[in-house]
């Protein structure tokens, strides 16, 4: 029995990660079964490609025990509709809901051809596979004695037969329009109405369009930095890039005007304010300031990017960001323009409806 933590500041510990030991035992495995509390949208997602990047893993079968009852957004139905029915179709498992009552536990099974050797047991949920995010601590326990592991793969599978259904089976149409992408991130907060109507009241002149290359020119970077290699670890496993990594490339024409964010000087790093109400930290960096990234998590920007064209109905997860998904949204730029208050800019990726 091993304890893990999300050992956050400041309550770091010498134990490992929920992460890092959910992905450390990937190697070694050839069926993982899962039952948890809740899921999101790029957790699913990632889930599905690391099974398809690691073809070690033959089998998959997740259980979502709260999402039945408390409602997913419509990006985590779909999501989890497009894990479900990729899985069904390489006939490798499925993804149930609980409809007989919540299940809000937090079970990840690891078997080989022995039989299941390891397992996780505690208070992540299917989120925690994502790097960084929400700060909010957990904690569980690794079990490898082979009584334990045993009877917890067994509980999976009998939740999954007597108390669950396929996804595909549910009539789902009612969602929870709550957009958590960015709601309670460490990175990231909540501008109220009064401070974001003053920070829009202190544009200056400055400003620049800076355009979203799409697919067609970037199929590996910029908005679809996730359909790039995948990075390999020291055990064999390969991590997938995340759904909302991004790094942004700006032309030459927008980082030469005057009053550009120069990299490796003190403006280089700045907060931005956001025209839908959120505030994080962006960074310029590279060869004539080229990468314009979210500090501190890349995946910030683009989530903040991404997520708009997902709850504009534009963009599914998995999907890549093309020209015609710009298109359908209405707009192929988002504006930075600087503030009268020093270190502050302004972003608007809003379109006229």
């Amino acid at each position: 029995m091993e304890f893990l933590f999300s050992n956050y500041p400041p309550m770091k510990t010498s134990y490992k990660s929920f992460s890092d030991t959910f992905y450390g035992l990937l190697p070694q495995t050839s069926r993982l079964d899962i039952a948890v509390g809740y899921v999101s949208s790029d957790s699913l997602i990632e889930l599905q490609k690391t099974i398809e990047l690691n073809s070690n893993i033959k089998s998959l079968n997740l259980i979502v025990g709260m999402h039945y009852f408390d409602k997913f957004t419509k990006v985590q139905y779909d999501a989890a509709m497009h894990l479900n029915d990729f899985l069904k179709q390489e006939k490798i498992g499925e993804v149930r809901l609980v409809t007989a009552f919540r299940y809000h536990g937090k079970l990840y099974s690891y078997s080989n051809a022995n039989g299941p050797f390891a397992g996780i047991v505690g208070s992540n949920n299917l989120s925690s596979i994502v790097d960084g995010g929400v700060r909010q601590y957990e904690s569980s326990i690794l079990l490898q004695e082979k009584p334990a592991v045993g009877q917890m793969k067994d509980f999976i599978q009998s939740l999954s037969r007597n108390a669950s259904a396929n996804i595909a089976e549910l009539d789902i149409d009612e969602f929870n329009t709550d957009n958590a992408l960015l709601d309670g991130h460490e990175f990231v907060e909540k501008i109220s109405p009064k401070d974001l109507a003053a920070a829009m009241c202190t544009k200056t002149a400055t400003s620049f369009e800076i355009p979203i290359k799409t697919y067609e020119v970037s199929p590996q970077s910029n908005l679809n930095v996730f359909f790039g290699k995948g990075r390999e670890s020291k055990n064999g496993l390969v991590k997938p890039r995340h759904w909302y990594e991004v790094e942004l490339i700006v032309p030459k024409n927008v980082t030469s005007q005057p009053g550009y964010p120069k990299a490796q000087t003190e403006e280089a790093e700045f907060t931005v304010f956001t025209d839908d109400g959120w505030s994080f930290k962006c960074k310029v960096s590279g060869d004539y300031s080229k990468n314009f990234r979210s500090e501190g998590d890349l995946k910030m920007l683009g989530r903040w990017l991404k997520g708009r064209l997902e709850n504009a109905g534009v963009l599914s997860v998995g999907n890549p960001v093309t020209a015609e998904t710009l298109r359908r949204y209405g707009r192929s730029t988002f504006t930075l323009t600087k503030t009268t208050q020093p270190g502050i800019w302004f972003l608007d990726f809003g379109v006229n409806k």
